[in-house]
């Protein structure tokens, strides 16, 4: 896949969308007025997924939660700060297919 300096992918793959598989809806970046973008999958396979992807193909940094509601399906949220780009976020969740 290319990518700009910045290591960003430089354009998503139209029809490639990361799906929940729980919910299965579209991942979406969210936006928490301090914590900036964030992110929620609803099960343990889909987090281990993503935080392979992110952490090794991406280089994409994160803090990552597990709200009560996901506890049980081991789901998490994950947190990028004020200062990650929503929409260069959700160009990477749509090129992801887990």
């Amino acid at each position: 896949m290319g990518r700009q300096n910045n290591r960003w992918p430089q354009t998503s793959l139209i029809g490639e969308k990361m799906i929940d598989t729980k919910t299965g809806e579209r991942v979406i970046v969210l936006f928490d007025e301090k914590a900036g973008p964030y992110i929620r999958v609803s099960t343990w396979n889909d987090a281990d997924g993503l935080e392979d992807l992110l952490s090794d193909e991406y280089d994409v940094l994160y803090e990552m939660k597990t709200p009560e509601d996901f506890i049980l399906d081991g789901g998490k949220e994950y947190y990028f700060g004020n200062v990650a780009d929503p929409v260069r976020l959700q160009q990477i969740l749509d090129e992801i297919e887990l």
